[in-house]
């Protein structure tokens, strides 16, 4: 159970935010994260970022990263530029699935071309028709010789305009049978379209719409659960995956959060108004009580399920529980701090209200709030609320 950092982990995040202050923070003045980053502006920001991260590592111990240092990392990341580090954590995300899952071949292949930033990820799951079941995705591969003829939309999916590769969630048919898979599209071999969709907040992440139009997949490129002949327990694949995906929104929330609070703090200790400093105030004093109270908690549950991880345990309970309250938290905790700055709050001169907006975005993807409230539910009772 995380409690605490140990010494190792505090020195890690140390080094993490001397990396996000020297590297990152800088890429806000070259860059204009008021769009979707672009293809080539990631790939330059990454591989620039690429030595420096390779130098971290040294001192980290990549090698043997437990999840908890990866944790604090990615915290790190999200307190400097939310929107930089939710496309970097989604462009590599299909990544995770290779690592977890693929062959030999398709990770020798792929993995490295993810992490050198020469091939754009994402992740494909949510369709217009299909959002909290991905049981239900109606998008459909169906084997034709050597290869799969894949058609659907997805829709708003991360980094789909700008994607080379794409992890498609889809209905595969083979014969007779029928299956829920998964498969790895590469642009270059398996053309498909995308197009950008506008949204509130992260406003330099790109989120879009993917269309596959008898698009042919290889069939090497299926992605098969404990190396299985057949897809079965591939959903149980897409919900793993759901764990690592939920608890690392859950640390970006926390992040969010913690970065408007420490502008409110700031701001409490040299804003005046009746004679003396806004923190002197008792209800100022209360709302920042709040807010760090409520950060502390959101950051005690997401890391539990990092510890668990660690354990090689499953715990879609617990991860459901972090996503659900940090990302509630996050917008509770931004709008608190909008409130400590008055007027100032809502000019775009002062950062909290992009870090409002950022955060009213994670509330939804990955299952809304109200869904990870029903599954937690359905594990305490064993009683299901779905159909």
């Amino acid at each position: 159970m995380f409690l605490d950092y140990t010494e190792e982990q505090r020195l890690i995040a140390e080094m993490a935010r001397d990396f996000t202050a020297r590297e990152i923070l800088p890429l806000n003045e070259r860059y204009d994260f008021n769009k979707p980053i672009t293809r080539e502006e990631y790939r330059e920001i990454w591989q620039g970022l690429l030595p420096a991260l390779m130098r971290l590592a040294e001192g980290m111990d990549f090698s043997d990263l437990d999840y908890i240092s990866l944790g604090i990392l990615i915290e790190e990341i999200f307190k400097a530029n939310p929107s930089l580090a939710c496309t970097i954590g989604m462009a590599l995300g299909p990544a995770m699935i290779l690592h977890l899952f693929a062959s030999k071949e398709l990770k020798g292949k792929y993995m490295p071309l993810l992490f050198t930033g020469q091939k754009v990820g994402c992740t494909a799951i949510t369709e217009p028709n299909v959002g909290s079941n991905p049981a239900e995705v109606q998008s459909t591969a169906v084997l034709d010789g050597d290869h799969y003829v894949l058609n659907g939309t997805k829709t708003w999916i991360s980094c789909a305009d700008i994607s080379d590769l794409a992890m498609v969630t889809c209905r595969i048919r083979e014969g007779s049978s029928e299956e829920l898979g998964v498969l790895l599209v590469d642009r270059e071999i398996s053309p498909y379209e995308s197009a950008e969709l506008p949204h509130i907040g992260l406003k330099g992440f790109p989120t879009g719409e993917l269309y596959f139009s008898d698009c042919p997949v290889p069939l090497e490129n299926r992605i098969r659960r404990n190396g299985s002949k057949r897809g079965k327990g591939d959903l149980g694949m897409v919900l793993q995956g759901f764990e690592y995906a939920r608890t690392a929104m859950a640390i970006g929330a926390v992040a969010m959060a913690q970065a408007a609070f420490d502008h409110a703090v700031a701001y409490a200790k040299e804003r005046r108004q009746w004679g003396k400093l806004i923190g002197e105030h008792q209800m100022i004093q209360e709302m920042i009580a709040d807010m760090a109270t409520a950060i502390d908690t959101a950051r005690f549950l997401a890391y539990r399920v990092l510890s668990l991880l660690q354990q090689g345990k499953r715990c879609d309970r617990e991860a459901c529980m972090a996503k659900y309250y940090a990302t509630e938290m996050a917008v509770e905790v931004t709008s608190k701090a909008i409130q400590i700055h008055g007027a100032n709050g809502l000019s775009e001169e002062f950062p909290v209200e992009r870090l409002f907006r950022d955060a009213r975005m994670f509330t939804i993807p990955d299952g809304t709030t109200q869904i990870q409230k029903l599954i937690v539910a359905r594990d305490i009772l064993g009683l299901s609320a779905f159909n």
